[in-house]
């Protein structure tokens, strides 16, 4: 064999090798890539899937449906019992700095009840006798407790509606009639809540009222 021909199987042994690595370089940066996708989406999912379902209900204003009426019979001064006897007024209601609370009355953000704080597990009773329309969870489309958390809402007059939310366990269900005082649910921290409370709050014609002034002390 002549040197040229030696000159020809040498530079096609070379492309040979070159194509080679190259190939293999090519497998092995998408099986690196491969192998960081899976790792990033292993980490990453888990805190997107927390990140939604936080954004999904974040706020006590999460809609919710409640009867509307001709005009219940106003409130007075001392007509409400405490809710939760003994409790510390947590939050009051008002403009909020909290940023998972609805935008209301020209506020960026605003509590619209009342947050008793009392330990885990405490009864929760009823501020004045209605009948209950609503015990149960409030969920996102993830099947999460959010906003309220496990609430319960009693009708007390034609349009005014009384809220108990956070609760750790139920006490009376749908359509069960209640009177002043008894117990409806057990305080707890479910839903958006930074510590066992029951939210109280009262809404005539669908707007949210302090509760604070018609209110006996806890």
């Amino acid at each position: 064999m002549g040197r040229a021909g030696l000159s020809a199987l040498a530079g096609d042994f070379a492309d040979r090798v070159v194509g080679a690595l190259v190939s293999n370089l090519k497998l092995a940066a998408a099986v690196l890539l491969t192998g960081f996708g899976v790792l990033a989406a292993l980490v990453t999912l888990p805190v997107l899937t927390i990140v939604l379902a936080v954004s999904i209900g974040v706020s006590h204003g999460l809609p919710l449906v409640a009867p509307a009426g001709a005009g219940g019979p106003p409130l007075a001064p001392g007509e409400l019992t405490c809710p939760a006897p003994g409790a510390a007024v947590a939050q009051p209601f008002g403009p909020s700095a909290l940023p998972g609370e609805p935008a209301m009355f020209g506020y960026p953000h605003f509590h619209t009840g009342v947050d008793l704080a009392v330990p885990q597990g405490t009864p929760v009773r009823a501020a004045e006798a209605g009948q209950v329309i609503d015990a149960s969870g409030q969920t996102d489309s993830l099947g999460l407790l959010v906003g309220y958390g496990n609430l319960v809402r009693v009708v007390a007059g034609d349009d005014r509606v009384d809220y108990y939310g956070h609760l750790s366990a139920f006490g009376v269900s749908r359509g069960q009639v209640v009177q002043r005082g008894q117990v409806i649910g057990f305080a707890g921290s479910t839903g958006y809540s930074t510590g066992p409370h029951v939210h109280f709050e009262v809404r005539i014609a669908g707007t949210p009222v302090d509760p604070a002034p018609f209110m006996q002390p806890c």
